[in-house]
C-alpha cells in the first residue's frame, strides 16, 4: 500500500475512533437486526391484499367462479366504464355466464377499455400477481387494456417468490410479476398511471379454502 493511501486511511480510521464508529480492534461488528414499521399479517391472504392495496391495486372477494361476471360488472360500473371487457380465453372464466356485459375473445388492441384474465399465481410478500404467456393467456391483455381485472384463486397464492419456480414447471416463453396498475414518475417527479399499461389492476379473489394451498404443489 503506498504511504499517501495509508495515511488518508488513518485519519478516517482516528476520526470514526473518536465519533465512536469503530469497533474495539477484535470485537466483531454489531449489526442490528432490520426493524419494519409494520408487521405484515401471518394469513397469505390479508397479507397479499394488504400489499396489493398498498400498490394502489383494488380488490373484490368471491366464493365461486360462478360470482365473478357479476364482481367485474360492479366493478366495471363503478369506474363508470363500458360494460364491456375482453376476456382471456381460459376455459375456467370463457365458460362463465357473462350476462349484462359485451365479451369478446381475441387479441387485445390499445383501444380496449377493460380485459378480464387469470392469474397464474400470487405472490403474498409483496402482493404481485404472476402471469404466464399461453393461448389460454395472451400476454397483451395484461397490458394494453386500461382497466385489467385479474382472477386469482386463493389455492395459488404463494408466500414469496422463491416458491414460484417449482410451482411453474416447464417455463411458458414469458413470465409477467405484475404489482400493482402502471404508474411512472419521470415527469417532474409526479405519479402517474397508465403510462405503460393497465390505470387500474383489480383483483377478484375466489376463495376456494379447501382446494390444496399452492405452496404444497
Amino acid at each position: 500500500m503506498s504511504e499517501p493511501r495509508e495515511r488518508i486511511l488513518s485519519t478516517i480510521r482516528q476520526a470514526l475512533s473518536r465519533n465512536g464508529r469503530l469497533p474495539h480492534p477484535g470485537c466483531p461488528p454489531v449489526v442490528p437486526a432490520p426493524r419494519y414499521r409494520t408487521s405484515l399479517p401471518d394469513d397469505p391472504v390479508e397479507r397479499f391484499l394488504l400489499m396489493h392495496q398498498r400498490v394502489h391495486g383494488t380488490f373484490a372477494a368471491v366464493d365461486t367462479l360462478s360470482a365473478v361476471p357479476r364482481a367485474v360488472h360492479d366493478h366495471l360500473a363503478a369506474l363508470s366504464a363500458p360494460l364491456k371487457v375482453l376476456i382471456s380465453p381460459d376455459s375456467e372464466i370463457s365458460c362463465l355466464d357473462w350476462e349484462g356485459l359485451e365479451t369478446e375473445f381475441r387479441a387485445a388492441r390499445r383501444e380496449d377499455q377493460s380485459s378480464v384474465t387469470m392469474a397464474f399465481a400470487g405472490i403474498a410478500e409483496t402482493g404481485t400477481l404472476v402471469m404466464h404467456s399461453s393461448a389460454q393467456s395472451p400476454i397483451n391483455h395484461h397490458f394494453l387494456p386500461a382497466n385489467n381485472v385479474a382472477i386469482l384463486k386463493q389455492s395459488r397464492l404463494i408466500d414469496s417468490l422463491e416458491n414460484l419456480w417449482p410451482l411453474i414447471g416447464e417455463h411458458p416463453r414469458t413470465i409477467n410479476l405484475i404489482t400493482g396498475p402502471s404508474k411512472t414518475a419521470d415527469i417532474e417527479q409526479t405519479i402517474v398511471y397508465g403510462a405503460h399499461g393497465p390505470r387500474t389492476l383489480h383483483v377478484i379473489l375466489v376463495r376456494d379454502d379447501a382446494a390444496t394451498p399452492a405452496d404444497a404443489d
